[in-house]
């Protein structure tokens, strides 16, 4: 007790002489300014005029100023009730700098934002402290890639006016290369399957790794790997495996490398008991627990575990609770080898949208954006809408970039604020000039076309083309948001003339003029059916070859020329992206008829589906089917130059332009048919070996299709099958592909084409 009270009377005199010692501010006055304004150094510090200053207020203005790293040196002292500051100022930068030998790892605009974010610009503070802390960011950026080699020079002068002019000069060196890389202490996996995990590695094959660069050492590949392997095991029941030790040891010359990566697997572990725990807003356990994909005694699987507590967690952000806490408590119990799930969940308060905001928009119209976004201000808060929002926005093709934010607000806790950035890609193409085309030859151009005509999501099209073979002048609008229900409408004109002997399709020509008009409406969000009316009158002339009775004599005396055609359409599209899509599906089927009042008669159903799914590894596995059947009806013949034809980039690929099918007769063109079939499957791959390869992409595909003359006598013995590899690019002038491939199964007589390119393709 008699220590206590001594203690407190120690305290109560320190602050006695505290009190006593302090005197309050009448004036301050700052020495040494020469580039900071006395206002910046006012706004720092904690004391004001009529505060009163002591050793502790001296303490804290010297703690504050050098926080702000302005200055180097700070003096603080009082005279007469003046609170003096006497500051030395760090150097400002005169000029910094950078002479780069390579960009290889860190590009110039990259490094001009890392000295920016870091405040190494001209007329900036230098603080030697922040520099050094630069010189280590950049060193550690380079080693964190395999250059282990890397020096940087630095300097660092100061003139008369305390102005600071630096250089650096960065040479990176060679990258390391892996000499070996092991891993032990695997038994339930083949090291060479784990070691498959990895990017990185001993060399592949010269040649190959010449484009891989697969022994190049990277930190960040090294942890990436290293993350794949953990899943894999944790995946496949191991909940205890581990990382015991990476081993790295670099040779003196800094240039090669070996890795050795100690594991230890653990015991398998099968699911226990799962329980739920928490608010469960009246939702029965069972239902769920069906939103698991797994049930007890099944092997425990991490991911499947994640999933399954994100798909609990949706049901929640779907009815609002857009802040919803669904944590799961693991118990290992280590001498049954279960793990016991106790899933527990707090939904929080419902959350309502108070504003929406579109950023980064500078063409395309707010409302564009806006009708495709499911939500609205003032409803509740869904996750599925907002992430099929996205998916919708992206899918009109006018952005390469879509993101959103999610903002709270301070003073009201249950509304929030949306934030949808956009990022505009090309989207219309003006052309005059000449160009060339592999199936129609040398050709004059004039055309527009715009798929957000001003910016409102409409699309216009006006062309005119005219080459050997065609002369083509056309007019078409299509607008998608006709009404304010998503009923959309088109309507356009076209004047074209061909000339099919130029086109090799035998000697016949085709002088036609008519209109179109569409009309469709929504069923779902992602389906669409609609209707529309083509009207056209067409000369056909055919030339004595043609006429004869190898080719078309019955059709080329007939005086057929008018045509009232009616389409019925629909449509299912729920694609993650326009132009480079890797996850869902788009299926289209169409079903015309010419009407009976005209002068040519016949049905056609087109049916077509392409579908995309992620793998690992950034890969993409996509399928794409199309199927046609065409006849004549009320006696008349399917017309031969509506038919179906095969062969080149958008069918089977590796057989020349439209050249599959039955031949005419002492010739080898192909007569096209009444039904055509094509499938295609391709692996997707990204372009690794090029920075900037978000507009690029490359496939390794299988093609196989077929023409056959009539609808009933489908022949397999017309099925064309060939392999390849294609390259699409979205160019500012529109997609542009290019493709090598080889025929597996044809015939004598069909003409191949391993070579080719397109404007206007995508796989």
């Amino acid at each position: 007790m008699r220590k206590i009270i001594t203690k407190l009377i120690l305290v109560a005199s320190i602050l006695v002489c505290s009190i006593a010692s302090a005197t309050s501010i009448k004036s301050i006055e700052i020495l040494g300014l020469n580039v900071i304004s006395r206002d910046s150094v006012l706004s720092y510090l904690p004391v004001e005029i009529g505060d009163d200053y002591n050793s502790q207020v001296s303490n804290q203005i010297i703690r504050s100023l050098y926080k702000t790293n302005f200055f180097k040196d700070i003096e603080v002292s009082q005279e007469a009730k003046i609170l003096k500051i006497k500051l030395t100022e760090n150097p400002h930068i005169k000029y910094i700098n950078v002479t780069n030998h390579s960009n290889k790892v860190i590009e110039e605009k990259p490094l001009n934002k890392i000295l920016k974010n870091m405040g190494f610009s001209q007329g900036k503070i230098f603080n030697k402290r922040q520099f050094d802390k630069l010189i280590t960011q950049l060193k550690d950026t380079y080693i964190s890639k395999g250059y282990y080699g890397i020096n940087i020079d630095k300097n660092i002068d100061i003139d008369t006016q305390n102005r600071v002019s630096i250089k650096l000069d960065i040479n990176e060196g060679k990258v390391a290369k892996i000499s070996s890389m092991k891993i032990i202490g695997n038994h339930v996996f083949n090291e060479i399957d784990l070691l498959n995990l990895f990017e990185i590695g001993q060399s592949d094959f010269f040649i190959i790794n010449f484009f891989t660069e697969k022994d190049h050492h990277s930190k960040i590949a090294l942890d990436v790997g290293i993350e794949s392997m953990k899943s894999l095991y944790t995946n496949a029941g191991y909940f205890n495996f581990k990382i015991d030790k990476i081993k790295t040891n670099l040779s003196e010359n800094k240039q090669n490398i070996d890795i050795t990566i100690q594991i230890s697997e653990g015991s398998k572990y099968k699911i226990g008991s799962i329980k739920f725990t928490g608010n469960l807003l009246s939702h029965p356990i069972e239902k769920l627990r069906k939103l698991l994909s797994f049930n007890k005694n099944d092997i425990f699987n991490h991911k499947k575990m994640m999933q399954g507590l994100q798909n609990i967690n949706n049901v929640f952000t779907n009815q609002g609770y857009a802040f919803s806490d669904v944590k799961v408590r693991i118990s290992e119990n280590t001498s049954t080898h279960t793990i016991d799930l106790n899933i527990d969940i707090t939904p929080n308060r419902k959350v309502y949208i108070n504003r929406i905001t579109i950023i980064g928009n500078t063409r395309t119209k707010d409302e564009v954006i806006r009708r495709e976004i499911g939500i609205y201000e003032g409803s509740l808060y869904s996750s599925t809408e907002l992430n099929e929002s996205i998916k919708k926005i992206k899918r009109l093709g006018f952005f390469s970039e879509v993101k959103i934010q999610v903002s709270k607000l301070k003073d009201i806790e249950d509304k929030i604020n949306l934030y949808f950035s956009v990022v505009e890609t090309q989207t219309g193409t003006f052309s005059i000039g000449f160009s060339h085309s592999n199936n129609t030859g040398a050709s004059l151009n004039l055309g527009v076309q715009e798929r957000n005509f001003l910016g409102t999501g409409n699309t216009l099209s006006l062309s005119l083309s005219n080459s050997k073979a065609t002369r083509d002048v056309s007019f078409y609008f299509s607008n998608p948001y006709f009404t304010q229900n998503k009923h959309s409408i088109s309507y356009g004109i076209f004047s074209k003339k061909l000339d099919a002997s130029e086109l090799e399709l035998d000697e016949y020509k085709i002088d036609e003029n008519g209109f179109s008009l569409g009309y469709s409406v929504p069923i779902t969000k992602a389906t669409r059916i609609g209707a529309n009316l083509r009207a056209s009158k067409r000369y056909i002339t055919c030339g004595l070859t043609f006429s004869d009775n190898d080719h078309e004599p019955t059709q080329c005396a007939k005086k057929d020329k008018t045509e009232l055609k009616l389409g019925l359409n629909w449509s299912n599209n729920t694609l993650n992206d326009f132009n480079f899509p890797t996850k869902g599906q788009q299926s289209n089927l169409n079903f015309s008829l010419t009407l009976p009042i005209a002068d040519f008669r016949y049905y056609k159903l087109d049916a077509s589906h392409k579908s995309y799914y992620p793998l690992k590894n950034d890969l993409t596995f996509s399928l794409r089917g199309n199927l046609g059947f065409a006849q004549g009806y009320d006696g008349k013949e399917f017309p031969f130059f509506k038919r179906y034809y095969g062969g080149g980039s958008s069918s089977v690929r590796g057989f020349d332009f439209n050249s599959l099918g039955v031949k005419y007769l002492n010739s080898n063109k192909a007569k096209g048919g009444e039904l055509s079939f094509l499938t295609s499957a391709s692996i997707i791959l990204p372009i690794k070996l090029i920075d900037n390869n978000k507009n690029m992409r490359i496939s390794v595909f299988v093609d196989l299709g077929s023409v056959s003359e009539k609808a009933s006598n489908f022949d397999l013995e017309e099925l064309r099958l060939s392999t390849g590899i294609a390259f699409s690019w979205l160019t500012p002038i529109g997609p542009l592909g290019f493709y090598a491939a080889r025929p597996l199964i044809k015939k004598l007589g069909d003409k191949t084409k391993t070579f080719d390119f397109t404007l206007g393709t995508s796989f």
